[in-house]
């Protein structure tokens, strides 16, 4: 059983990894954008720092059009915020799923902007635990292709506050 206590200790596992990889950031990585089109390095982090929360505020809501949007919240966050966002959003989280009820986290659902229903609860794996797990290795990847060619397969899963 993945309880609320396992996923805030996976998604702060998460956010421990992404503060790593935001501390071996190479000088310029900011602006890294691999594509026309593509988020730089600046803009990930800012949706990386926000995106979560506002999908936990809204599956908890039960209303996916519930709050503002993530790209509006984060416009004018400065890349040197991201590692107080982070430490932020974790405990935010963690306050939300631990004063959500559990039967309604076990039995309600949600239908997702794609059109899936899903319970409360496996919403909250499926998108704020998974996209922070998924932006966390697009951070990786931009990192190494803006030339921090030190980082290493360790940097991406090794949860530096355990180790």
């Amino acid at each position: 059983m993945f309880s609320i206590e396992s996923f805030i200790h996976s998604f702060n596992t998460e956010t421990n990894i992404c503060l790593h990889l935001y501390n071996k950031m190479p000088s310029g990585a900011l602006d890294y954008r691999p594509t026309l089109g593509q988020r730089s390095t600046a803009e990930l982090l800012r949706y990386l720092s926000y995106g979560p929360y506002n999908g936990t505020c809204r599956i908890l809501a039960g209303d996916w059009k519930s709050g503002r949007p993530t790209n509006e919240v984060t416009k004018d966050m400065s890349a040197s915020d991201f590692p107080r966002n982070m430490r932020w959003q974790a405990v935010e989280i963690a306050r939300l799923l631990r004063a959500a009820d559990p039967v309604s986290l076990e039995r309600d659902t949600l239908t997702m902007p794609w059109g899936e229903t899903l319970k409360k609860g496996e919403a909250m794996v499926n998108c704020p635990l998974k996209w922070v797990v998924g932006y966390r290795m697009q951070l990786f990847l931009y990192l190494k292709a803006a030339g921090a060619s030190d980082l290493a397969t360790k940097d991406l899963w090794f949860n530096p506050k355990e180790g």
